[in-house]
């Protein structure tokens, strides 16, 4: 399964994506929204996890109401990670489109029952 990381926590991506690995995954990771789309366009992935405060002029918010306005995007489940407990912004995070949300620190058993709902047989 090819995973998508998009957080700009450097360490807390890489440790992300062993973690993924780990599980059978192959990583692709982005630091901000911008080489996040270019990635997610050129590696096609089957899951994307993304940090929805992300540096520069696009957040995760951004990432993925962009992923979902694209035709090719829209059954690839969006898994939002966010540090904060609102439940607004957990709202704002399925109206742009995402999946699910998660709150860091993300549990391995959210992430292996993540790659098991979306895992292709």
């Amino acid at each position: 399964m090819r995973v998508l990381v998009i957080e700009d926590n450097q360490d807390l991506a890489k440790l992300f994506c062993d973690l993924l690995e780990v599980m059978g995954c192959v990583t692709s990771v982005a630091f901000n929204a911008r080489t996040a789309l270019e990635l997610a366009r050129t590696t096609m992935p089957d899951l994307i996890f993304c940090d929805l405060r992300l540096p520069g002029e696009k957040s995760g918010f951004d990432v993925a109401s962009s992923l979902r306005a694209d035709a090719a995007f829209e059954h690839i489940p969006l898994i939002a990670v966010t540090g904060f407990d609102d439940a607004i912004e957990h709202q704002r995070a399925r109206d742009a489109g995402f999946d699910r949300v998660f709150e860091k620190p993300v549990k391995f058993a959210q992430i292996q029952e993540v790659l098991n709902t979306y895992r292709k047989s």
